[in-house]
């Protein structure tokens, strides 16, 4: 039996954007300070990463032991864009119906990580108020448009992680000659 590559890929999307969400809002309602780290740590954790590899095993097996590369980089990428969609509206929804503060409560936070991070690093006083002022600017606000583009850019990257994840659970069937 083959497995349907759309069905399967919406529902791994389902679970990572599910899982993305769980984790937004869960950290959200503990408190901003916790929002803003676990928001900083899921950038670097590859939870998805873990998900679609084991989703992709699991329809590889159900193609009989085979998956195309072809087939893979359509499961993958089909789970992260259902995922980026659901995080897209999960984000804006948090950031401008249930609290629109959060934008400057989580940029405040994360400017002062940043002068933590670059005094640690031995940056000049300089230096640290460039970088600053850079992301200040860029914090300003969570609105459609900043989402949109977040979600396409995020989209490209993801585009990249599926095929590297394809490369790891693709198997095609090998013919002999005759």
């Amino acid at each position: 039996m083959k497995a349907n590559l759309i069905n399967e890929g919406a529902k791994y999307g389902l679970i990572c954007g599910l899982s993305a969400v769980l984790l937004m809002y869960g950290s959200w309602a503990v408190n901003v300070t916790t929002f803003t780290n676990v928001m900083f740590t899921t950038t670097f954790i590859p939870y998805m990463i873990i998900i679609l590899l084991l989703g992709g095993f699991s329809v590889r097996k159900l193609n009989g032991g085979y998956l195309t590369f072809q087939e893979g980089l359509k499961f993958n990428f089909l789970a992260y864009a259902v995922a980026a969609l659901i995080i897209a509206v999960a984000t804006y929804i948090l950031y401008n119906v249930i609290d629109d503060t959060l934008t400057e409560k989580s940029a405040q936070i994360g400017l002062e990580k940043t002068r933590a991070m670059m005094e640690k690093f031995g940056a000049s006083e300089e230096d640290i108020e460039k970088q600053l002022a850079a992301s200040g600017e860029s914090m300003k606000k969570t609105g459609f448009k900043e989402i949109i583009m977040g979600t396409g850019l995020g989209l490209i990257w993801d585009f990249i992680k599926s095929l590297l994840l394809t490369l790891v659970i693709r198997k095609e069937e090998k013919f002999e000659d005759q």
